[in-house]
């Protein structure tokens, strides 16, 4: 077999072409920390990663959906607390205007329910992030109507009891926010529960109506049983936001881990071990070297040196 003059030369400039290719791929990784760059490197692994990357996308939604859905949950925990606290006073109120003798203490009481009234309102119209808690889907419009009379006075229609002074006109439900794949959640209270505020505060205004009249046992009975009945309407729907408060905790936890896990999945996936990766390039510098010399020695030679 006749090899050529060319032949050394050519398998030696492949050699260091391979070599020298190797040498740049560790270095490119010795530098960004990275096995692939691209997935043809290892198309399996990319293919993984690719999985992952994308349900990554999925839990950062999920946690900017719980996100929001906790500061709404946590907003409408803060007026039902609200909500409560007036009710408490109004209770007070209702159950020591009967010890009253003189109409000038019960028009007092009937001054401070009235306040009252003006801020259980700005509750039940109270507003995050532009929208109305309480309007359920209906978010943009105010979700309770207030009927004025002519000194802008929160009254029914006629002023003798018949209608409501206040009316919930907002949506049956809210919005649903998506946790995970499969679960969702509703920080949003129910247009039953908003009714029942209105029901609440249309008992304040009886309340009101009822001690500026002045008449001594114009509190009944039956308005103290109508108001605590409200209260108890109002523990139970906090204990109800309360329970949705720790499923939304929950599941940021949950989806906060299964996204470390993902993060330390795709590491093991597309990260190099460093050290390794630093040997593997000290030993593929010494073959180039030693290709190098080698190369120098066998190419410096002539047939005249064996004459």
């Amino acid at each position: 077999m006749r090899v050529t003059n060319n032949t050394y030369p050519d398998t030696l400039l492949r050699h260091l072409q391979r070599i020298t290719g190797q040498m740049n791929t560790l270095q490119e990784q010795a530098a960004t920390g990275q096995r692939l760059t691209d997935i043809s490197d290892d198309s399996a692994a990319g293919n993984r990663i690719l999985d992952m990357q994308e349900e990554k996308g999925k839990l950062t939604q999920f946690s900017k959906n719980a996100a929001r859905a906790q500061n709404i949950n946590n907003t409408t925990i803060s007026q039902l607390q609200n909500f409560i606290k007036i009710s408490d006073r109004v209770g007070e109120i209702a159950s020591l205007a009967n010890d009253l003798k003189g109409p000038a203490g019960l028009k007092a009481y009937a001054e401070e329910v009235d306040e009252l009234l003006e801020h259980a309102l700005q509750s039940a119209n109270s507003k995050f992030n532009g929208e109305y808690i309480f309007g359920g889907i209906a978010s943009g419009s105010e979700p309770f109507s207030v009927n004025l009379d002519a000194n802008d006075k929160v009254q029914d229609p006629d002023g003798a009891g018949v209608g409501t002074a206040i009316n919930y006109v907002g949506a049956a439900n809210g919005s649903e926010f998506h946790l995970s794949e499969s679960g969702k959640v509703s920080p949003f209270t129910d247009g039953t529960t908003n009714q029942k505020f209105a029901d609440f505060i249309n008992r304040m205004v009886t309340l009101r109506d009822a001690l500026e009249s002045g008449s001594p046992n114009a509190v009944t009975s039956t308005m103290r049983q109508d108001l605590e009945t409200s209260e108890d309407d109002m523990i139970f729907t906090l204990s109800r936001q309360g329970s949705v408060q720790l499923r939304i905790e929950f599941d940021i936890n949950l989806n906060g881990q299964r996204f470390t896990d993902l993060e330390e999945n795709i590491s093991a996936e597309a990260d190099v071990d460093l050290s390794q990766t630093i040997v593997q390039l000290t030993q593929i510098q010494n073959a180039y070297q030693a290709s190098l010399q080698s190369a120098g020695r066998v190419l410096n030679s002539s047939l005249l040196q064996y004459i």
